[in-house]
């Protein structure tokens, strides 16, 4: 498949520090997950690519425009950003400001009424729509940032934070949103901290650390899963269980006597319901099931579990 985003051996110097080198490709057509702690390098990689950072040594290239070339301004043509804007000074009511906006991004004119109307219905500010953006609520602002993000039908969607002063209902419906996207051709490149919220739709990870690339490639490779702690009534043959989930590819991992609990890891809801019938089999209550977060934690612990040097 054809690498539509291609950053070669990329260097940025601080005074006090520096990103890379750092060298990545990403195809056209993926969902893509940003990861990495606080000051791992997240932010500096997203402002290179948007064309925010100008001076740093290396190539990157988007569909094989070159970011210093004088033709860059090309590759913004294919791009949507999302970021947290709080549109404090922005004394206009939200329909004219995203009218004023297609104007600045480019959308022909004969489709900016069109294209505003679909999105603030779809993201039901519609009836808002003569209220002042700077009066919204703090949930509003993030769902105009959406728009901003997609109104212009964009090829490459970059995402920073989406999650961020959105409901669970909003948060679900983007990432139904971003999994269409998909679907049409289009390339997601995202960051979260709640990374359990997107893994299911990620097809590749790119994890920063210090400034450095610690790990690329798909979620098979990264060998991470939902997780989940089993806590059961009464005590159990653990190694006749462990026996079992081997024979159905679910991972183990610690057992509590104590709490009588076991920690598993399952790549889908059809092992969930393989180990149901098994517990129900062997008359074995279950007491609860604790989904356990996926965050950088669970992420460093896999890197290190396949001898990957996490600096």
């Amino acid at each position: 498949m054809e690498k539509l985003i291609i950053f070669d051996n990329f260097i940025k110097k601080f005074k006090s520090n520096k990103v890379g080198p750092i060298s990545f490709q990403i195809e056209q057509c993926k969902i893509v997950g940003l990861l990495g702690t606080s000051g791992s390098g997240k932010t500096v990689i997203l402002n290179a690519l948007l064309g925010i950072i100008k001076k740093y040594k290396g190539k990157i290239t988007i569909n094989n425009i070159k970011r210093k070339s004088r033709s860059y301004h090309k590759a913004n043509r294919m791009i949507g950003y999302y970021t947290q804007m709080d549109f404090a000074l922005h004394d206009i009511s939200a329909y004219n400001f995203l009218k004023d906006s297609c104007l600045i991004m480019g959308v022909k004119k004969g489709k900016i009424k069109e294209k505003v109307k679909y999105w603030m219905e779809y993201f039901d500010v519609w009836n808002h729509r003569n209220k002042k953006v700077k009066d919204f609520s703090w949930g509003m602002k993030n769902r105009i940032n959406l728009i901003l993000c997609f109104i212009k039908d964009p090829e490459i969607i970059i995402m920073d934070e989406p999650g961020a002063n959105l409901d669970s209902y909003w948060r679900n419906k983007v990432k139904n949103l971003l999994v269409e996207f998909k679907k049409q051709g289009k390339t997601i490149i995202i960051t979260v901290h709640n990374i359990d919220e997107i893994s299911d739709i990620i097809d590749e990870y790119i994890i920063l650390e210090s400034g450095q690339k610690i790990f690329e490639g798909t979620k098979e490779t990264l060998n991470i899963y939902s997780k989940y702690k089993l806590f059961i009534k009464d005590l159990f043959d653990v190694e006749k269980f462990r026996d079992f989930l081997l024979q159905e590819n679910i991972k183990s991992f610690k057992y509590d006597r104590d709490e009588n609990s076991l920690v598993i890891a399952a790549k889908n809801y059809r092992q969930i319901n393989y180990l149901f019938l098994y517990l129900i089999k062997n008359n074995l209550p279950l007491i609860n099931l604790v989904k356990l977060p996926i965050n950088m934690e669970s992420i460093h612990k896999a890197l290190e579990n396949q001898n990957i040097e996490v600096k």
